[in-house]
């Protein structure tokens, strides 16, 4: 398999980079403006050689398709996205980069063929928590969004259906939640909340979270999300077209505890702040039809957040 990532210098796409790369896997990244730095960290200088990366924009169909073609990509992971804040300041380009973006991709693996394309979704998708009566909110739930990220994300699933019905493109959305990790990109509410609870008691500074502590989340460290994305690429022909993916679903309390345990000094204030969407979601399809399960716990993953953080700077 060759992959194309779009967005693979990105947070999540140079995790999976890194994966792939240890594999063996030949991985063309294809961003706007690449960050060559974490991929150097990740990888080391020597085995970022045998990465191609190449500079275009999502929006740009041609360019993606000639890309794809010159190195015989079989499979596309697409990543590349404006994120939550970006998308709320403008939202008319948001629809451009996001959508427009997304259905670039489907046409490209439309026109040549593809085997595989693996897009990030968001549960965003599914909005404020009191639209659900349900606890968990299921894989099949109608969407809510309340938010242009949330919007643009629902009506990619809706292309990846149309795709698929229409052309066969065989696809496969996953629905990330808050992810954490090395490496965060600013814009979201998972960079905010990595920032403020691990990187700046890492670091010796004072932490302000944006949640008063009683919020639920859906955790999912970044190894986690790259390796289900590699899992959902080598599955064919799922049943279920995007999916509610699994971390751990945890308070925002009991996770500053694990910082606290980490790091007894750190100064750690947790602030009121509305949640506009719920952590609790049923995850068992993708476990049933890709047989993906995170592996990282929440306390795991945020001690390997502040090691690393740590060995960093010294």
């Amino acid at each position: 398999m060759r992959y194309l990532i779009t967005g693979g210098t990105g947070f999540i796409g140079a995790h999976l980079t890194r994966l792939l790369n240890q594999e063996g896997k030949e991985v063309v990244t294809y961003n706007r403006d690449p960050r060559r730095e974490i991929l150097e960290y990740l990888i080391g200088k020597e085995q970022l050689s045998s990465v191609r990366i190449i500079r275009g924009d999502i929006t740009d169909l041609p360019h993606l398709i000639r890309t794809a073609q010159e190195f015989n990509i079989t499979t596309i992971v697409h990543l590349a996205a404006m994120l939550s804040r970006a998308s709320a300041e403008n939202p008319s380009l948001a629809v451009r980069v996001n959508c427009d973006g997304t259905a670039n991709v489907f046409e490209t693996a439309r026109i040549l063929r593809l085997e595989k394309v693996v897009y990030a979704s968001s549960n965003t998708v599914f909005g404020p928590p009191e639209k659900y009566e349900e606890e968990y909110i299921s894989n099949d739930a109608p969407h809510y969004p309340s938010t242009v990220y949330g919007a643009c994300k629902s009506l990619n699933e809706r292309l990846a259906e149309y795709y698929f019905s229409a052309y066969g493109v065989d696809s496969v959305g996953l629905r990330f939640p808050v992810v954490y990790g090395v490496g965060h990109r600013e814009g979201t509410a998972s960079s905010i909340l990595t920032e403020e609870l691990l990187v700046k008691p890492a670091l010796g500074k004072p932490g302000r979270v944006p949640y008063s502590g009683s919020e639920v989340l859906n955790w999912l460290y970044v190894e986690d999300a790259a390796r289900g994305v590699i899992m959902a690429s080598r599955k064919a022909g799922t049943k279920t077209r995007a999916f509610n993916m699994g971390g751990e679903i945890c308070s925002v309390s009991t996770a500053a505890e694990y910082v606290k345990k980490l790091i007894p000094e750190a100064d750690l204030t947790l602030l009121p702040r509305r949640i506009e969407f719920t952590g609790k979601f049923e995850s068992t399809q993708m476990r049933d039809e890709i047989g993906y399960q995170a592996q990282w716990t929440l306390e795991r993953g945020i001690k390997q957040v502040i090691d690393s953080v740590q060995k960093l700077n010294r």
